[in-house]
């Protein structure tokens, strides 16, 4: 029978680890090694996981982890599991955002803060393409050359016939507009990762973990 539990609960833990990025068990763990330090064998990462590893440190003391039963091992599994899987949801709702603008503030029920980011998002793209086209040599704008009925050969020939440095006002603008849309990519996942870690320490965050697409075409999401 407690070979029976022990199993399990190192299959649970293991599930974890490889579901949520950052996190893997080190071979001294997974065997139960004598350890007077429980963050000995645990490469691990995430404000969550780390606060949980202090607090087992701290009510174990000076045990040696390895001296654990079954029955007293089980809970630290239990409580690590659940730490890393709100790590995980933190880094999957600000990484959302990173993606897109503005979905990881959808994600946390914020409705108005997600638009507000996605328009942002959206408007600076806009902007971008409307001034780098503006800018680009005048004969090389709709009004002046047809990109639907020329030829390749006469589209490559009408681009080369400009220097470098013509295109140098269009690039700027692209190369600003790269920038600026970074910068609200950075900002939107730093909010979304606020707002995770608000869900998540308020219990209103759904951290069931559900199978979706990744890599080989299975993955782990919320």
């Amino acid at each position: 029978m407690k070979r029976v539990i022990l199993a399990t609960a190192m299959a649970a833990i293991a599930a974890g680890a490889f579901a949520f990025p950052g996190a893997s068990l080190g071979p001294a763990a997974m065997h139960g090694r004598a350890s007077s330090d429980l963050g000995k064998g645990l490469v691990l990462s995430g404000e969550y996981v780390k606060a949980e590893m202090e607090t087992a440190k701290a009510e174990l003391g000076d045990r040696p982890f390895g001296e654990l039963t079954i029955n007293e091992l089980t809970p630290y599994w239990t409580r690590l599991e659940t730490a890393l899987r709100k790590d995980a949801y933190v880094r999957n709702v600000a990484a959302r955002s990173l993606r897109l603008p503005g979905a990881g503030q959808f994600k946390n029920g914020d409705a108005l803060g997600g638009a507000g980011f996605l328009a942002m998002h959206l408007g600076t793209i806009a902007g971008t393409a409307i001034g780098g086209y503006l800018l680009l040599p005048a004969d090389l704008r709709f009004d002046k050359l047809d990109y639907f009925s020329i030829s390749k050969e006469g589209l490559r020939t009408a681009f080369r016939s400009h220097s470098f440095e013509d295109y140098l006002p269009a690039m700027g603008v692209m190369g600003a507009g790269m920038l600026l849309d970074s910068a609200i990519r950075l900002w939107s996942a730093g909010s979304a990762w606020k707002g995770a870690k608000a869900a998540v320490d308020s219990g209103t965050a759904n951290l069931e973990v559900r199978v979706g697409p990744g890599f080989a075409g299975m993955g782990m999401r919320f």
